[in-house]
């Protein structure tokens, strides 16, 4: 039996790791095997990818070529750790995938979004998330407070301005996949958040893998 593979999106500083840790201790308590990861990252090569494209103090780069060097750090991630776990019947939860690119690169840096989507399926063999959770975090103000006490990467110190197209694209993201995204409120208090994305997840491992539905 097939896995299941749900992804976490949003704006950095959203919640995403909080409520995967949430959500993987809940579903190992439930019996389930559970295999977490992030983008970029996730595999050895992938980690040095992740450097590359977050260390402030790293190369500049053109949208293009970071584009491609997030996908290469994602046919990599599928390979070596997604499709295995897939196929050994886990539940994967990432941090990160697609999506993110589509929003960072496409929809925040212009690049079309027919040539992300295009080269994402080529780097994930067409692999696509069972489930994808957005923690939708609309005021800005909220997001800088909790990005405040740590330092920010290469990505986090862009402007205003794309962070607002970031967090637009999101939106317009979900408006186009209804079925698999699901925009979460993340300014809401963490233990109803996580409330609210237990009860999505659960939802779909139940309907693919014939789990119990709470």
């Amino acid at each position: 039996m097939r896995g299941v593979f749900i992804t976490f999106e949003g704006c950095d500083g959203s919640g995403k790791s909080t409520q995967i840790a949430a959500v993987a201790r809940e579903l190992v308590v439930s019996g389930m095997e559970v295999v977490v990861t992030r983008e970029p990252g996730g595999t050895d090569f992938g980690e040095m990818v992740r450097k590359v494209l977050l260390d402030p103090s790293g190369p500049d780069r053109n949208i293009l070529a970071e584009m491609f060097l997030y996908s290469a750090s994602r046919a990599e991630l599928v390979r070596e750790v997604i499709r295995p776990a897939l196929d050994a019947g886990k539940v994967v939860l990432a941090e990160r995938f697609t999506d993110s690119t589509v929003v960072y690169q496409g929809y925040a840096g212009g690049i079309p979004i027919p040539d992300i989507e295009s080269t994402s399926r080529i780097a994930t063999g067409n692999l696509t998330p069972d489930l994808t959770l957005v923690l939708d975090v609309s005021d800005p103000l909220v997001v800088r407070e909790r990005l405040a006490p740590k330092s920010k990467d290469k990505i986090e110190l862009r402007d205003d301005e794309y962070h607002a197209r970031v967090r637009q694209g999101y939106r317009e993201l979900a408006g186009r996949f209804p079925g698999r995204i699901k925009l979460v409120d993340g300014t809401l208090p963490r233990d109803r958040i996580e409330r609210i994305v237990f009860k999505e997840v659960m939802g779909v491992v139940s309907e693919r893998m014939g789990g119990r539905p709470l």
